[in-house]
Protein backbone atom coordinates (compact mmCIF):
# COMPACT_ATOMS: atom_id res chain seq x y z
CA UNK A 1 0.00 0.00 0.00
CA UNK A 2 1.58 3.53 -0.85
CA UNK A 3 1.70 6.47 1.44
CA UNK A 4 -0.84 8.54 -0.50
CA UNK A 5 -3.45 5.59 -0.38
CA UNK A 6 -2.76 5.13 3.61
CA UNK A 7 -3.43 8.69 4.04
CA UNK A 8 -6.73 9.20 2.51
CA UNK A 9 -8.32 5.19 4.21
CA UNK A 10 -6.96 7.36 7.36
CA UNK A 11 -8.78 10.79 6.63
CA UNK A 12 -11.91 8.65 5.77
CA UNK A 13 -11.70 6.63 8.92
CA UNK A 14 -11.16 9.67 11.19
CA UNK A 15 -14.67 11.18 9.18
CA UNK A 16 -17.00 8.15 9.77
CA UNK A 17 -15.70 8.53 13.54
CA UNK A 18 -17.07 12.01 14.02
CA UNK A 19 -20.29 11.49 11.68
CA UNK A 20 -20.75 8.13 14.55
CA UNK A 21 -20.24 10.39 17.59
CA UNK A 22 -23.44 12.56 17.56
CA UNK A 23 -25.74 9.57 16.92
CA UNK A 24 -23.53 7.82 19.92
CA UNK A 25 -24.67 11.26 22.22
CA UNK A 26 -27.91 10.87 21.17
CA UNK A 27 -27.97 7.42 21.81
CA UNK A 28 -26.78 7.67 25.08
CA UNK A 29 -28.57 10.78 26.21
CA UNK A 30 -31.97 8.80 25.23
CA UNK A 31 -31.11 6.00 27.78
CA UNK A 32 -30.24 8.72 30.39
CA UNK A 33 -33.64 10.64 29.90
CA UNK A 34 -35.10 7.03 29.74
CA UNK A 35 -33.87 6.20 33.05
CA UNK A 36 -34.75 9.15 35.13
CA UNK A 37 -38.43 9.02 34.61
CA UNK A 38 -39.02 11.41 31.86
CA UNK A 39 -38.88 8.82 28.68
CA UNK A 40 -41.14 9.71 25.68
CA UNK A 41 -40.87 8.67 21.95
CA UNK A 42 -39.44 5.60 20.15
CA UNK A 43 -36.85 4.43 22.71
CA UNK A 44 -39.67 4.65 25.84
CA UNK A 45 -40.55 0.97 25.46
CA UNK A 46 -37.01 -0.45 25.07
CA UNK A 47 -35.63 0.57 28.20
CA UNK A 48 -38.66 1.33 30.86
CA UNK A 49 -38.97 -1.31 33.82
CA UNK A 50 -42.45 -3.14 33.37
CA UNK A 51 -45.21 -1.37 35.21
CA UNK A 52 -46.20 -2.70 38.45
CA UNK A 53 -49.68 -3.20 38.77
CA UNK A 54 -52.40 -3.76 36.06
CA UNK A 55 -52.08 -2.60 32.46
CA UNK A 56 -55.13 -3.68 31.24
CA UNK A 57 -58.33 -4.57 33.59
CA UNK A 58 -60.10 -5.78 35.57
CA UNK A 59 -62.62 -6.89 33.30
CA UNK A 60 -65.82 -9.25 33.69
CA UNK A 61 -66.01 -11.14 30.91
CA UNK A 62 -68.97 -13.22 32.35
CA UNK A 63 -71.28 -13.09 35.30
CA UNK A 64 -73.65 -16.35 35.67
CA UNK A 65 -75.99 -17.31 38.78
CA UNK A 66 -72.91 -19.60 40.53
CA UNK A 67 -69.72 -18.67 38.70
CA UNK A 68 -67.96 -15.48 36.87
CA UNK A 69 -65.54 -14.99 34.68
CA UNK A 70 -62.45 -12.30 34.97
CA UNK A 71 -59.18 -10.78 33.05
CA UNK A 72 -56.64 -8.48 33.24
CA UNK A 73 -53.05 -7.85 32.23
CA UNK A 74 -50.20 -7.27 33.89
CA UNK A 75 -46.20 -6.25 32.77
CA UNK A 76 -44.69 -8.57 35.28
CA UNK A 77 -44.69 -12.59 34.79
CA UNK A 78 -45.39 -13.86 38.15
CA UNK A 79 -48.77 -14.72 39.85
CA UNK A 80 -51.57 -13.12 41.36
CA UNK A 81 -54.21 -13.29 43.60
CA UNK A 82 -57.80 -12.23 43.57
CA UNK A 83 -59.53 -12.04 46.72
CA UNK A 84 -63.26 -11.72 46.86
CA UNK A 85 -66.63 -12.18 49.04
CA UNK A 86 -69.27 -10.83 50.60
CA UNK A 87 -70.03 -7.26 52.37
CA UNK A 88 -66.24 -6.43 51.66
CA UNK A 89 -64.85 -9.74 53.63
CA UNK A 90 -62.62 -10.64 50.92
CA UNK A 91 -62.00 -14.17 52.61
CA UNK A 92 -61.71 -16.34 49.56
CA UNK A 93 -59.25 -16.30 46.82
CA UNK A 94 -58.04 -17.92 43.76
CA UNK A 95 -54.49 -17.70 41.86
CA UNK A 96 -53.99 -16.86 38.65
CA UNK A 97 -51.94 -18.68 35.94
CA UNK A 98 -50.32 -15.71 33.84
CA UNK A 99 -50.31 -16.37 29.86
CA UNK A 100 -47.71 -15.09 28.03
CA UNK A 101 -48.77 -13.03 25.09
CA UNK A 102 -46.20 -10.23 22.18
CA UNK A 103 -46.80 -6.19 22.27
CA UNK A 104 -45.09 -4.66 19.92
CA UNK A 105 -43.18 -5.53 16.51
CA UNK A 106 -39.61 -5.93 16.08
CA UNK A 107 -36.87 -4.02 18.35
CA UNK A 108 -40.37 -2.60 20.45
CA UNK A 109 -41.71 -5.65 20.96
CA UNK A 110 -42.21 -7.30 24.69
CA UNK A 111 -44.13 -9.76 26.89
CA UNK A 112 -47.22 -9.07 28.36
CA UNK A 113 -49.00 -11.27 30.73
CA UNK A 114 -52.80 -11.91 30.18
CA UNK A 115 -54.38 -13.10 33.48
CA UNK A 116 -58.08 -15.02 33.30
CA UNK A 117 -60.14 -16.50 36.10
CA UNK A 118 -63.31 -18.28 37.45
CA UNK A 119 -64.64 -17.83 40.61
CA UNK A 120 -67.07 -21.01 41.04
CA UNK A 121 -69.39 -21.88 43.43
CA UNK A 122 -71.15 -18.64 44.78
CA UNK A 123 -74.59 -18.03 45.48
CA UNK A 124 -76.61 -17.13 42.48
CA UNK A 125 -78.40 -12.82 43.25
CA UNK A 126 -75.97 -11.89 45.55
CA UNK A 127 -73.04 -8.98 45.36
CA UNK A 128 -69.65 -10.04 45.90
CA UNK A 129 -66.73 -7.74 46.39
CA UNK A 130 -62.99 -8.46 44.67
CA UNK A 131 -59.49 -7.24 44.37
CA UNK A 132 -56.68 -8.19 42.56
CA UNK A 133 -53.09 -8.16 44.37
CA UNK A 134 -49.79 -9.26 42.80
CA UNK A 135 -46.17 -7.98 43.53
CA UNK A 136 -45.72 -4.57 44.53
CA UNK A 137 -49.49 -3.70 44.32
CA UNK A 138 -53.09 -3.96 45.21
CA UNK A 139 -55.65 -2.97 43.43
CA UNK A 140 -58.95 -1.42 44.38
CA UNK A 141 -61.87 -2.82 45.22
CA UNK A 142 -64.47 -3.74 43.21
CA UNK A 143 -68.25 -5.18 42.90
CA UNK A 144 -70.27 -7.75 40.76
CA UNK A 145 -73.74 -9.60 41.46
CA UNK A 146 -74.41 -12.68 40.21
CA UNK A 147 -77.39 -13.45 38.12
CA UNK A 148 -80.60 -14.27 40.18
CA UNK A 149 -81.94 -17.68 40.06
CA UNK A 150 -85.64 -15.97 38.91
CA UNK A 151 -86.20 -12.93 38.16
CA UNK A 152 -88.72 -11.13 35.94
CA UNK A 153 -86.70 -7.85 35.41
CA UNK A 154 -83.68 -7.18 33.61
CA UNK A 155 -81.91 -4.15 31.92
CA UNK A 156 -78.91 -4.15 29.18
CA UNK A 157 -76.87 -2.77 26.57
CA UNK A 158 -76.79 -3.50 22.75
CA UNK A 159 -73.98 -1.76 21.03
CA UNK A 160 -71.36 -1.96 18.29
CA UNK A 161 -68.21 -1.20 15.99
CA UNK A 162 -66.58 0.76 19.17
CA UNK A 163 -63.37 0.83 16.70
CA UNK A 164 -60.92 3.58 15.91
CA UNK A 165 -62.44 6.70 17.78
CA UNK A 166 -62.23 6.22 21.69
CA UNK A 167 -62.78 9.83 22.44
CA UNK A 168 -66.53 8.57 20.78
CA UNK A 169 -66.57 5.53 22.66
CA UNK A 170 -66.18 6.96 25.57
CA UNK A 171 -68.24 9.39 25.62
CA UNK A 172 -70.89 6.81 24.58
CA UNK A 173 -69.61 4.74 27.90
CA UNK A 174 -69.93 7.73 29.99
CA UNK A 175 -73.85 7.72 28.91
CA UNK A 176 -74.11 4.09 29.80
CA UNK A 177 -73.06 4.42 33.12
CA UNK A 178 -76.04 6.83 33.53
CA UNK A 179 -78.41 3.76 33.61
CA UNK A 180 -78.17 0.75 36.19
CA UNK A 181 -77.73 -2.49 33.40
CA UNK A 182 -76.93 -5.80 34.21
CA UNK A 183 -74.86 -6.59 31.10
CA UNK A 184 -73.84 -4.82 27.73
CA UNK A 185 -73.33 -7.11 24.68
CA UNK A 186 -70.91 -5.35 21.96
CA UNK A 187 -71.81 -6.89 18.47
CA UNK A 188 -68.09 -6.54 17.48
CA UNK A 189 -65.48 -4.30 15.47
CA UNK A 190 -63.74 -2.82 18.95
CA UNK A 191 -60.73 -2.23 17.44
CA UNK A 192 -59.52 -0.85 14.50
CA UNK A 193 -56.57 -3.93 13.80
CA UNK A 194 -56.71 -6.58 16.12
CA UNK A 195 -53.41 -8.13 15.00
CA UNK A 196 -51.57 -5.22 16.67
CA UNK A 197 -52.27 -5.91 20.47
CA UNK A 198 -50.90 -2.02 21.17
CA UNK A 199 -54.48 -1.37 19.59
CA UNK A 200 -56.19 -3.08 22.11
CA UNK A 201 -55.70 -0.65 25.30
CA UNK A 202 -56.47 2.44 24.16
CA UNK A 203 -59.30 1.52 21.61
CA UNK A 204 -61.16 -1.07 24.14
CA UNK A 205 -60.14 -1.35 27.77
CA UNK A 206 -59.04 2.44 28.50
CA UNK A 207 -62.82 3.80 27.36
CA UNK A 208 -64.48 0.95 29.22
CA UNK A 209 -62.98 2.02 32.67
CA UNK A 210 -65.40 2.63 35.30
CA UNK A 211 -67.84 0.19 33.80
CA UNK A 212 -66.43 -3.24 32.60
CA UNK A 213 -65.19 -3.57 36.44
CA UNK A 214 -68.86 -4.02 37.49
CA UNK A 215 -70.75 -5.43 34.64
CA UNK A 216 -69.96 -8.45 32.11
CA UNK A 217 -69.65 -7.19 28.43
CA UNK A 218 -70.57 -9.78 26.51
CA UNK A 219 -68.95 -9.88 22.96
CA UNK A 220 -69.70 -10.89 19.66
CA UNK A 221 -66.47 -11.51 17.45
CA UNK A 222 -66.22 -8.47 14.20
CA UNK A 223 -63.80 -9.06 11.33
CA UNK A 224 -61.12 -6.40 12.83
CA UNK A 225 -60.35 -7.93 15.75
CA UNK A 226 -58.24 -9.86 13.32
CA UNK A 227 -57.08 -13.96 13.17
CA UNK A 228 -53.51 -14.09 15.60
CA UNK A 229 -55.69 -15.07 18.54
CA UNK A 230 -55.82 -11.68 20.40
CA UNK A 231 -59.02 -11.23 20.68
CA UNK A 232 -58.93 -15.00 22.31
CA UNK A 233 -56.64 -14.35 24.53
CA UNK A 234 -57.92 -11.45 25.90
CA UNK A 235 -61.76 -12.03 26.09
CA UNK A 236 -62.66 -15.84 25.76
CA UNK A 237 -62.94 -17.16 29.23
CA UNK A 238 -60.91 -20.56 29.60
CA UNK A 239 -63.02 -23.05 28.43
CA UNK A 240 -65.55 -21.10 26.26
CA UNK A 241 -65.72 -21.24 22.49
CA UNK A 242 -66.43 -17.32 20.60
CA UNK A 243 -70.34 -18.72 20.30
CA UNK A 244 -72.00 -19.00 23.88
CA UNK A 245 -75.48 -18.32 25.29
CA UNK A 246 -76.29 -17.05 28.57
CA UNK A 247 -79.62 -16.55 30.41
CA UNK A 248 -80.60 -13.37 32.41
CA UNK A 249 -84.33 -13.45 34.10
CA UNK A 250 -87.25 -13.52 31.41
CA UNK A 251 -84.06 -13.17 28.69
CA UNK A 252 -81.90 -15.62 26.80
CA UNK A 253 -79.28 -14.55 24.83
CA UNK A 254 -76.56 -16.18 22.25
CA UNK A 255 -73.26 -14.28 20.82
CA UNK A 256 -72.11 -15.80 17.67
CA UNK A 257 -68.83 -15.47 15.49
CA UNK A 258 -70.23 -15.28 12.12
CA UNK A 259 -66.71 -13.57 10.74
CA UNK A 260 -63.45 -16.02 11.66
CA UNK A 261 -62.16 -17.79 8.92
CA UNK A 262 -63.42 -21.28 7.55
CA UNK A 263 -66.33 -20.60 9.23
CA UNK A 264 -68.74 -22.77 7.65
CA UNK A 265 -72.68 -20.23 7.55
CA UNK A 266 -74.82 -23.08 7.69
CA UNK A 267 -73.29 -24.87 10.54
CA UNK A 268 -72.94 -21.75 12.38
CA UNK A 269 -76.82 -21.10 11.77
CA UNK A 270 -77.85 -24.49 12.80
CA UNK A 271 -75.83 -24.02 16.27
CA UNK A 272 -77.60 -21.20 16.25
CA UNK A 273 -81.17 -21.97 16.15
CA UNK A 274 -80.96 -24.98 18.17
CA UNK A 275 -80.15 -22.91 20.87
CA UNK A 276 -82.96 -20.62 20.17
CA UNK A 277 -85.17 -24.03 20.18
CA UNK A 278 -84.01 -25.35 23.72
CA UNK A 279 -84.78 -22.25 25.36
CA UNK A 280 -88.09 -21.30 26.68
CA UNK A 281 -87.19 -17.88 27.87
CA UNK A 282 -90.04 -15.41 27.47
CA UNK A 283 -87.65 -13.18 25.14
CA UNK A 284 -85.18 -14.69 22.76
CA UNK A 285 -82.16 -12.59 21.59
CA UNK A 286 -79.13 -13.07 18.69
CA UNK A 287 -76.12 -10.54 18.27
CA UNK A 288 -73.42 -11.67 15.55
CA UNK A 289 -71.57 -8.80 13.55
CA UNK A 290 -72.24 -9.32 10.13
CA UNK A 291 -76.11 -7.81 9.87
CA UNK A 292 -79.11 -10.51 7.67
CA UNK A 293 -80.97 -7.31 6.99
CA UNK A 294 -79.14 -4.15 6.16
CA UNK A 295 -79.65 -1.53 4.17
CA UNK A 296 -76.21 1.00 3.30
CA UNK A 297 -72.79 0.86 4.85
CA UNK A 298 -71.88 -3.29 3.82
CA UNK A 299 -75.51 -3.85 2.50
CA UNK A 300 -74.91 -7.30 4.00
CA UNK A 301 -77.70 -10.47 4.07
CA UNK A 302 -75.36 -12.93 6.41
CA UNK A 303 -77.24 -16.63 6.59
CA UNK A 304 -79.42 -16.06 3.35
CA UNK A 305 -81.96 -17.51 2.23
CA UNK A 306 -82.28 -19.90 5.48
CA UNK A 307 -81.90 -17.53 7.94
CA UNK A 308 -84.94 -15.21 8.41
CA UNK A 309 -87.28 -18.35 8.31
CA UNK A 310 -84.76 -20.08 10.60
CA UNK A 311 -84.92 -17.20 13.52
CA UNK A 312 -88.54 -17.33 12.96
CA UNK A 313 -89.34 -21.20 13.30
CA UNK A 314 -87.11 -20.89 16.59
CA UNK A 315 -89.02 -18.54 18.60
CA UNK A 316 -86.08 -15.67 17.91
CA UNK A 317 -87.41 -12.55 19.19
CA UNK A 318 -84.94 -9.57 18.31
CA UNK A 319 -81.62 -9.98 16.13
CA UNK A 320 -79.11 -7.48 16.59
CA UNK A 321 -76.10 -6.73 14.57
CA UNK A 322 -73.08 -4.22 13.53
CA UNK A 323 -70.30 -4.01 11.10
CA UNK A 324 -72.61 -1.03 8.79
CA UNK A 325 -72.22 2.28 10.87
CA UNK A 326 -75.38 3.05 11.33
CA UNK A 327 -78.57 3.03 13.69
CA UNK A 328 -81.56 0.84 11.36
CA UNK A 329 -84.19 -0.90 13.34
CA UNK A 330 -86.42 -2.99 10.13
CA UNK A 331 -90.67 -3.64 10.97
CA UNK A 332 -91.01 -7.10 11.94
CA UNK A 333 -89.94 -10.13 9.51
CA UNK A 334 -93.51 -12.27 9.55
CA UNK A 335 -93.27 -15.68 9.68
CA UNK A 336 -93.69 -17.79 6.38
CA UNK A 337 -97.73 -17.91 5.58
CA UNK A 338 -98.91 -20.30 8.25
CA UNK A 339 -96.00 -21.22 10.07
CA UNK A 340 -96.98 -20.01 13.18
CA UNK A 341 -93.36 -18.60 14.15
CA UNK A 342 -92.33 -15.57 15.66
CA UNK A 343 -92.05 -12.01 14.11
CA UNK A 344 -88.54 -11.24 14.49
CA UNK A 345 -87.18 -7.67 14.72
CA UNK A 346 -83.75 -7.07 12.87
CA UNK A 347 -81.51 -4.14 14.17
CA UNK A 348 -78.15 -3.16 13.21
CA UNK A 349 -76.19 -1.27 16.01
CA UNK A 350 -72.70 -0.08 14.46
CA UNK A 351 -72.62 3.47 15.98
CA UNK A 352 -70.48 2.39 18.93
CA UNK A 353 -67.55 5.06 17.96
CA UNK A 354 -66.36 4.02 14.01
CA UNK A 355 -67.11 6.97 11.64
CA UNK A 356 -70.26 6.72 10.34
CA UNK A 357 -71.72 4.95 7.31
CA UNK A 358 -74.36 6.26 4.34
CA UNK A 359 -77.76 4.86 4.84
CA UNK A 360 -80.76 4.48 2.14
CA UNK A 361 -84.08 4.88 3.84
CA UNK A 362 -86.40 2.17 2.31
CA UNK A 363 -90.05 1.22 3.23
CA UNK A 364 -89.02 -1.36 5.20
CA UNK A 365 -87.23 0.35 7.96
CA UNK A 366 -89.01 1.77 11.32
CA UNK A 367 -86.30 3.90 11.84
CA UNK A 368 -82.78 4.72 10.79
CA UNK A 369 -80.39 7.11 11.29
CA UNK A 370 -76.72 8.19 10.71
CA UNK A 371 -75.86 8.83 14.57
CA UNK A 372 -73.62 7.40 17.44
CA UNK A 373 -75.53 5.77 19.94
CA UNK A 374 -76.66 2.29 22.11
CA UNK A 375 -79.64 0.81 22.53
CA UNK A 376 -81.06 0.49 26.30
CA UNK A 377 -83.20 -2.64 27.01
CA UNK A 378 -85.87 -2.64 29.57
CA UNK A 379 -87.53 -5.90 30.57
CA UNK A 380 -90.02 -6.67 32.70
CA UNK A 381 -92.16 -9.95 32.44
CA UNK A 382 -94.28 -9.76 28.94
CA UNK A 383 -93.44 -5.66 28.76
CA UNK A 384 -90.55 -4.92 26.61
CA UNK A 385 -88.79 -1.07 25.74
CA UNK A 386 -85.92 0.04 23.86
CA UNK A 387 -84.68 3.21 23.77
CA UNK A 388 -81.80 4.22 21.45
CA UNK A 389 -79.16 6.73 22.75
CA UNK A 390 -77.36 9.45 21.47
CA UNK A 391 -73.65 10.43 22.39
CA UNK A 392 -75.26 13.69 23.84
CA UNK A 393 -78.04 11.21 25.92
CA UNK A 394 -80.72 12.41 23.60
CA UNK A 395 -83.61 9.84 22.78
CA UNK A 396 -83.39 8.30 19.08
CA UNK A 397 -85.71 5.46 19.12
CA UNK A 398 -88.57 4.26 21.46
CA UNK A 399 -90.35 0.98 21.34
CA UNK A 400 -92.34 -0.74 23.32
CA UNK A 401 -93.80 -4.67 22.73
CA UNK A 402 -96.03 -6.28 25.21
CA UNK A 403 -96.59 -10.57 25.04
CA UNK A 404 -99.61 -12.14 25.38
CA UNK A 405 -99.42 -16.26 25.93
CA UNK A 406 -95.99 -15.94 24.02
CA UNK A 407 -97.21 -13.59 21.24
CA UNK A 408 -96.52 -9.75 20.31
CA UNK A 409 -99.04 -7.33 20.59
CA UNK A 410 -100.95 -7.23 17.07
CA UNK A 411 -100.53 -3.44 16.88
CA UNK A 412 -96.81 -4.39 16.18
CA UNK A 413 -97.34 -7.52 14.07
CA UNK A 414 -99.77 -5.57 12.11
CA UNK A 415 -96.82 -3.70 10.50
CA UNK A 416 -94.98 -6.33 9.89
CA UNK A 417 -93.11 -7.00 6.62
CA UNK A 418 -94.14 -10.21 4.07
CA UNK A 419 -90.95 -12.63 4.75
CA UNK A 420 -91.34 -12.84 0.65
CA UNK A 421 -90.70 -9.06 0.30
CA UNK A 422 -87.34 -9.41 2.54
CA UNK A 423 -85.89 -12.33 1.07
CA UNK A 424 -85.79 -10.64 -2.35
CA UNK A 425 -84.56 -7.95 -0.43
CA UNK A 426 -81.97 -9.95 0.94
CA UNK A 427 -81.07 -11.14 -2.52
CA UNK A 428 -80.95 -7.74 -3.92
CA UNK A 429 -78.30 -6.48 -1.15
CA UNK A 430 -75.85 -9.72 -2.58
CA UNK A 431 -76.67 -8.82 -6.22
CA UNK A 432 -74.26 -5.86 -4.75
CA UNK A 433 -72.08 -7.53 -4.06
CA UNK A 434 -71.47 -9.89 -7.49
Amino acid sequence: MNINMFSVRLRMSRSLSILRLPTLIVFLAGIVVIGSGCATGPFSDMFRKPRTGLTKGPFLLGVYPDRVALMWETETKKPCKLYYGEERKLDKYVESVPETNRAGEGIFAKAVYIHKVWLEDLQSGRTYNYRITGPGFQDEIYTFRTVPASADKVSFIVYGDSRTRPTVHNRLVRQMKKRKVDFVVNCGDLVSKGNKYGQWGPQFFEPLKGLAETVPIYIAKGNHEGDNGNFEKLLIPKGQSNNFGFDYGPVHYFCADNVTRGTKDEVLLESILADARASDAKWKFISYHVPSVNSGGHWSAWGYPDVLGGMAGAGVDFVLAGHSHIYERFRPVAPPEGSGGNYVTYITSGGGGASMHSIMPNAYHAVTVKKHHFCLFNIDGDKLTMDTIGIDGSLIDHLELTKTAGRLNKDYSRTAIPMKEMLAFQRKNLDRHD
